[in-house]
């Protein structure tokens, strides 16, 4: 979409759209003040605006706006894997600082679309009446009474599609611009209002308008209650704007105008020392001179350049308040501007995922955030300390356990994902850019843990760094420097050099040289993996060290001399094959020199070093089952990597369960760009080596995987990707010799897919694209969400754009994506310009999946190189579950059961094995494994019921559940009517009195949750008994499948084709025990979380009630 054509368009719908807010925006001083009129005038304006639309309803409703209700055939229903093209926003978000904002533009009036449960629907005017009592809506043939909703009435307010109309026939509208108002209507029952606002802005004010009207229960709103919401805020600002003597308006009434000018300059200061004072309060120079000035325009001619303590608190407010943020504290206080400890530690657990929320903690939170001292005295958290805390690494989405060290470390060196470098030394191309020292550090520092070095002859006797081209050379000594110091500034794990050795005998003898003197005690020499019989098996199997175990050393990786005889002791060379170690090359040279081998010589003192990591040329899979030794290494082409991936993607992850692979960038790319290692780690390629000198996409995909385990280079892999005791059981030698499959072809059918669902809210201080050429004055910025994983995985999204904004852009996009392997996929955020020409860069983060914090998250942007843009974030809402079995609103109930009975029935597929005894031990399973489905199906159910009772969307979790019961209580004055006892930690409920509808509902599906979740555990413990009995039966017997096998006649392809089947059986087997172990701990923490949200809402009895 052109940028020009864009900006154009959105210009023309702006000035047609927005005409009334710019006109009203010149009288700005009349806006301020909220009307408060009597009931009576309101109903006869109520009368003339009907009368004037009476004559012309019937036309109105013929062409009023028609959205057909489409569900499966709309492509925006569509899910996912899509890449979305260029949307717009209009800029006319609106700016909300308080809720005087809110409902002064509830009066002005929103046009809503009305959704119903036939086809067409109409778009009406829906306003507040001036005296804050009731809403209306027209034109309308209704009577004047019957258009009116009062707020007295009105019983809860919702954000999204939370009722069932909108469930079943909104699905082409987004969820965000939808809300919903339950009331009670003429005959006492709850009835339900379902309206599509023009914008998520607009949604949200009405919604956190509503919800301070109904907060009062039934009692009118009155300006004094405004102004006391802003209070304490006020006067903390008040006294950081304070610039002077202050006069009120009564006293500059009864002066004279000459007396009134000299107070005003007395009491006020000038346009830079206002600009000084807003500046350090966080406001930018340049949006306070803008602010200022506009209000200079509205000055008496006497007073202008001179502002007073008011201008400035006003300019603040306008300026550093975050609707978003605004409408989200609103949302979880009690009818105030602010959150109280008990607000706080509801956010904190029902939203951000804590636990156990001590008031200490939340005391902590508002003396470490809160500006206002009079704030912290009453514990007391506003606007301003909630942004400052949800700016804070507090609220950063990367989880803070992951900075650490975390894993595993005590594994085979081959489990783990190793940050690797290619040509390190190297500054930019391949062919004839700088060689430097530099590259190592940059590395190093970036938590690189295996660098590449070629070393040459030297000019000047001593050994070089450099590509063989017309790259510059360095030193060798220069280089050992530089590693030695910087090799464990960043971790402590083990480091490994990859020296690809091109030198003379006697120079090779000073790289060994070196290597001994530079490193001394830090060099690895103790470990001998070889022995005079290289086809040995125990050496074969024998496990490598754990990274724990070589923390502290340097490990060379390099060619190695085979071992020698005893009457070899005394060469000081020998000879190896020169073929190069990168397996697309050994294939072509195998072509043409089939019959002719050369070889080159090698010094003993630099093989001597070689002790841990050996390099070794590859030929296929099935011939490195048999001969290869867990020491030696092999390297792969990008191409060769890409095609083994490809199309031997089950014996390449097999492959990588027992050796460590390399892969590095195909020679074609001169220019140091780099490729995808996702590729590579989907089958468990250990070593992707990367050019850390190029930035970009892919580079910052490596960094995101490597964020995590405390960056110290070391990420183990998952669990299906290293070899454990059922590859061991399920693989007979036959089957290794001849490179089956051990991992289960049926993960999917044994792994449960994780739910992502992302929510880009705002955006805040977006810096212009840096390397742009040609920059614009804005920017019209937009994000993208890419996951980056196993193919079924990968997706990517994009908002739409927001024209000329990157102060504080709203988007309001949520996208939702199906994560079947989470251990291996990683989100990456970026944000781009679609105003730029050249360059749209500019900013983005990437992080594990398994490293997101959920909740209200900022995601700090990172440059192009990786540095930290100064006050640059998103503001995005996160929530991970697990894929719900439950009926979802857009499938019909017969295709819901389908669709379940194919899930059952796959979870115990199992395939014969042409053993009677072991066939009968897999169909034994099959009636346990479908009774744990339906109890884990039954739990989902009663969770999604849980959602839909309580009015709130299906990814919300069971806390906020038990807030909203409790709230609903509490507006029904029925606190204790509802009591939780803990017995055994299983919640008992118990009832005083007849509950509301809507309450009892709710109260009720919350039971049933817990019901259903203690049955899960009391039945999923005696199914999961009976299973782990059905697995070690199994096992014991596997130890001799082979031999049963053929005891029973089968033969050849027959044998393979068994065995194969049972490695699946037993893999589907173990999956699915692991579901069910799983599915157990999520009921206890569901009912833990039930008992913690009692707690916090009061609604637990203490054990002395």
């Amino acid at each position: 979409m052109n940028g020009g054509t864009d900006e154009t368009n959105n210009n023309e719908h702006s000035s047609l759209s927005n005409s009334p807010a710019s006109s009203s925006s010149s009288v700005r001083p009349k806006e301020e003040k909220i009307s408060f009129h009597s009931a009576s005038s309101y109903e006869n304006s109520i009368l003339t605006q009907n009368k004037m639309y009476t004559a012309s309803n019937r036309a109105n409703e013929e062409n009023s706006t028609t959205v057909p209700n489409h569900t499966e055939e709309n492509p925006m229903n569509k899910s996912l894997k899509r890449k979305v093209v260029s949307f717009s926003a209009m800029p006319c978000e609106k700016k909300v600082a308080d809720v005087h904002d809110c409902l002064r533009y509830m009066q002005e009036g929103s046009d809503f679309l009305k959704v119903r449960s036939y086809v067409r629907q109409f778009r009406r005017l829906y306003k507040l009446n001036d005296c804050l009592t009731a809403i209306s809506w027209y034109p309308t043939s209704k009577k004047p009474s019957k258009a009116i909703i009062t707020i007295d009435s009105i019983k809860e307010v919702r954000l999204g599609k939370t009722t069932e109309r909108l469930r079943e026939h909104a699905q082409q509208f987004e969820n965000e611009s939808m809300l919903s108002i339950i009331y009670k209507d003429g005959n006492n029952d709850c009835a339900a209002l379902d309206l599509v606002a023009s914008s998520p802005d607009e949604a949200n004010i009405w919604v956190t308008g509503l919800s301070c009207l109904i907060a009062r229960h039934g009692s009118p709103l009155t300006p004094a209650d405004l102004e006391d919401r802003q209070t304490m805020r006020d006067r903390w600002l008040h006294d950081a704007f304070a610039v002077g003597l202050s006069s009120s308006a009564s006293e500059s009434e009864q002066i004279n105008h000459n007396e009134y000018q000299a107070l005003s300059a007395k009491s006020s200061i000038d346009e830079e020392e206002a600009v000084r004072l807003l500046g350090d309060y966080g406001i930018s120079q340049d949006k306070a001179k803008i602010r200022l000035q506009e209000l200079q325009t509205r000055k008496h001619e006497d007073v202008r350049g001179l502002f007073s303590t008011e201008d400035l608190v006003n300019v603040f407010k306008k300026l550093t308040t975050r609707p978003e943020i605004y409408h989200l504290l609103v949302r979880y206080s009690q009818n105030q501007d602010f959150l109280s400890t008990e607000d706080l530690t509801l956010f904190l657990e029902a939203e951000q995922g804590m636990s156990k929320v001590a008031s200490e903690k939340c005391a902590d939170i508002i003396k470490k955030f809160e500006p206002s001292t009079e704030a912290k005295l009453l514990g007391h958290l506003g606007i301003d300390g909630f942004m400052n805390f949800l700016l804070s690494p507090e609220c950063d989405i990367f989880n803070p356990a992951n900075a650490s060290v975390y894993q595993d470390m005590d594994q085979s060196l081959n489990h783990y994902f190793i940050a690797s470098s290619h040509n390190t030394f190297l500054l930019a191309d391949q062919l004839k850019g700088p060689s430097s020292v530099d590259g190592f550090i940059h590395a190093l520092r970036r938590g690189c843990r295996c660098l590449d070095l070629h070393c040459f002859d030297g000019s000047d006797g001593q050994p070089s760094i450099h590509n063989g081209t017309l790259t510059s050379h360095i030193p060798l000594s220069e280089v050992l420097d530089v590693i030695n110091y910087h090799a464990f500034e960043k971790t402590d794990y083990p480091l490994i050099l990859c020296i690809e050795i091109q030198c003379s005998i006697s120079q090779q003898e000073l790289v060994a040289q070196l290597l001994v003197e530079k490193f001394g005690e830090k060099l690895f020499l103790h470990y001998i993996l070889l022995t005079m019989d290289i086809n040995t098996n125990s050496d074969k199997n024998r496990s490598l060290p754990s990274p724990n175990d070589l923390r502290g050393k340097i490990i060379i990786k390099s060619k190695k001399l085979p071992p020698c005889f005893p009457n070899e002791n005394n060469k000081e060379y020998g000879e190896i094959i020169d073929d190069a170690d990168c397996y697309e090359v050994t294939r072509r040279r195998s072509r043409k020199e089939s019959n002719s081998k050369k070889h080159r010589k090698l010094s003993r003192a630099f093989s001597d070093l070689v002790c841990l990591l050996r390099s070794a040329p590859f030929e296929d899979f099935n011939t490195a089952f048999n001969e290869q030794q867990s020491d030696q290494i092999c390297t792969f082409s990008e191409n060769a990597g890409l095609r083994l991936a490809t199309s031997d993607a089950e014996e390449f992850i097999n492959y990588n369960k027992r050796f460590i692979s390399r892969v590095t960038p195909g020679t074609w790319r001169v220019d140091s760009s780099n490729l995808n290692p996702q590729d590579f780690w989907n089958v468990g390629c250990q070593m992707v080596a990367m050019n850390y000198q190029t930035a970009g996409r892919f580079m910052d995909v490596y960094f995101g995987r490597f964020l995590t385990n405390g960056g110290c280079g070391y990420v183990l892999k998952p669990r299906y990707l290293r070899s454990d005791n059922i590859d061991m059981i399920a693989t007979p030698p036959s089957s290794v010799a001849t490179g089956r499959l051990s991992i289960s072809t049926n993960l999917y059918a044994s792994n449960t897919p994780q739910i992502l669902h992302i929510k880009i809210i705002s955006a805040l201080h977006l810096p212009r694209p840096e390397q742009a050429e040609l920059k614009a004055n804005s920017i019209d910025p937009y994000v993208v969400v890419q996951i980056f994983g196993l193919p079924p995985d990968s997706d990517e999204v994009r908002t739409k754009t927001v024209y000329h904004n990157s102060e504080n852009p709203q988007f309001n996009e949520a996208f939702e994506f199906e994560i079947a392997f989470p251990e291996l996929a990683l989100v990456r955020f970026v944000v781009l310009d679609d105003d730029s020409l050249d360059y749209d860069f500019i900013g983005q983060y990437t992080l594990p999946f398994e490293s997101i914090q959920t909740g209200y998250r900022h995601v700090h942007l990172h440059t192009m190189g990786g540095e930290l843009i100064a006050d640059a974030y998103l503001f995005v809402h996160i929530v991970i579950n697990s894929k719900c079995l439950a009926v979802k609103p857009h499938r019909s109930l017969s295709r819901y059961h389908y669709s379940l009975m194919r899930r059952k029935l796959r979870i115990a597929s199992f395939r014969p094995v042409y053993h009677k005894q072991i066939d009968d031990l897999f169909k034994s399973a099959i009636q346990p494994l479908e009774a744990a489905f339906e109890y884990r199906h039954t739990v989902e159910q009663s969770l999604y019921g849980l959602n839909e009772m309580c009015g709130l969307p299906d990814i919300s979790n069971v806390k906020q559940c038990v807030r909203k019961i409790a709230t609903r209580l509490q507006k029904a004055n029925l606190v204790g009517a509802v009591a939780i006892r803990n017995k055994s930690n299983v919640p008992i409920f118990e009832y005083s009195t007849t509950l509301p509808e809507l309450s009892r509902q709710s109260v009720v599906a919350l039971e049933q949750v817990t019901n259903q979740c203690q049955a899960l555990i009391d039945n999923g413990t005696v199914i999961y008994k009976k299973l782990v009995s059905v697995q070690t039966e199994i096992s014991d017997l596997s130890k001799d499948i082979p031999r049963l096998l053929e005891t029973n006649g089968l033969r050849g392809k027959k044998i393979i084709k068994a065995i194969d089947n049972f490695s699946c059986n037993l893999a589907l087997l173990h999956g699915q025990t692991d579901l069910l172990e799983k599915a157990k701990d999520d009921a206890t923490i569901t009912i833990r979380q039930i008992l913690e949200a009692a707690e916090t809402t009061h609604l637990l009895l203490s054990s002395d009630e």
